[in-house]
């Protein structure tokens, strides 16, 4: 009877075992994921999530859905338009606080995992004055500007993009606010980055103040064109706009533009994968995992740039908003936390 029981109990295991392989194995998700325009970096890393899910749940999908941006992003999936979105350290981090451009803090919004920290250098102030301003009014440094308060054409991002608040914030400490330069008989204009690279090499704008990876094509662009000088933050500032957006302080070392002999002290900013605090546990444990798992997949899969800075370590960085429970779950039972 003990023998027989023994058996029973024995095939009812392997049977439960087997069933929930089977389940396993059998497990859909089709998901979207809003992130920015087409064609840039960040789609790219939506290609890279859809194959790494594709890969761990074979039959998954993981939609690209365009839009503004983090800005954009982190409200949809507060108000459960989309289940993941893809946000800036500082587009989380002023959703969090509720600082600008929005009205009140966005508090149920957690990370699954990170795609990129501060010090991989996808998103890094980016400050040069045009050879020609340069020689003429004798600039070494951004001091120089504004101690002589020259007439300065300056292109920040445009409103409504983060970049824009980060470049806006540094040039304020500066001693460079918009009604500064104004009465220096100087002007800012709000582009997008390619509108920038335009501006600066048709001489319409002096000084370029944008965020960008480093050694991005349009920054090769703007050194072909303009011959220009690198400027800098400096040490103090980029840390008070580091604190304020949720970056780092980082560097450009003397010589890595061969272009400009000036390093520079900036502010870069990383991104993540947000979801809303009530999606499901197990769903938001079973992402984290696939992305762990096929870490090699999404590398793979992913931009030219995260295949080389992806890391099981980096994946799991954390944020401004805690992270999700069911990823938290996950990072705990790997040895991550």
């Amino acid at each position: 009877m003990k023998h027989s029981k023994l058996l029973l109990s024995t095939a009812l295991a392997g049977a439960l075992i087997a069933g929930l392989v089977g389940e396993s194995q059998a497990q859909k998700y089709n998901l979207t994921l809003s992130g920015a325009s087409p064609g840039g970096l960040w789609s790219r890393i939506g290609g890279g999530v859809d194959a790494a899910i594709a890969k761990a749940y074979p039959g998954s999908t993981v939609t690209y859905q365009t839009s503004s941006g983090g800005l954009a992003n982190v409200p949809l999936v507060s108000r459960g338009k989309v289940p993941m979105g893809m946000a800036t350290d500082g587009e989380l981090n002023a959703a969090v606080k509720g600082s600008k451009p929005f009205k009140k803090a966005i508090g149920n919004v957690r990370i699954l995992f990170r795609v990129y920290t501060p010090a991989s250098r996808f998103q890094q102030s980016f400050l040069a004055v045009s050879k020609s301003f340069a020689d003429k009014h004798g600039v070494k440094t951004f001091a120089d500007i504004v101690k002589k308060k020259l007439p300065v054409r300056i292109a920040i991002n445009r409103r409504g993009n983060m970049d824009a608040d980060v470049g806006e914030a540094a040039m304020n400490l500066l001693g460079a606010s918009k009604s500064n330069i104004k009465s220096w008989g100087g002007q800012v204009v709000h582009a997008a980055s390619k509108e920038i690279v335009s501006l600066m090499s048709d001489r319409r704008i002096d000084v370029a103040n944008f965020g960008i990876s480093y050694n991005h094509p349009r920054v090769r662009e703007i050194a072909k064109n303009s011959s220009p000088i690198l400027l800098e933050y400096g040490a103090a500032v980029s840390a008070k706009v580091a604190q304020q957006f949720g970056g780092e302080v980082c560097n450009v070392k003397p010589g890595e533009y061969k272009w400009s002999p000036n390093g520079a002290v900036g502010v870069c900013i990383g991104a993540v994968i947000v979801a809303n605090a009530n999606m499901d546990a197990q769903l938001a444990y079973s992402i984290t995992k696939a992305m762990f798992e096929q870490i090699e997949t999404f590398k793979n899969k992913s931009h030219r740039l995260i295949k080389k800075t992806a890391t099981k370590k980096v994946l799991s960085q954390g944020g401004a908003a805690p992270f999700h429970a069911g990823s938290l779950k996950y990072f705990k039972e790997i040895g991550l936390m």
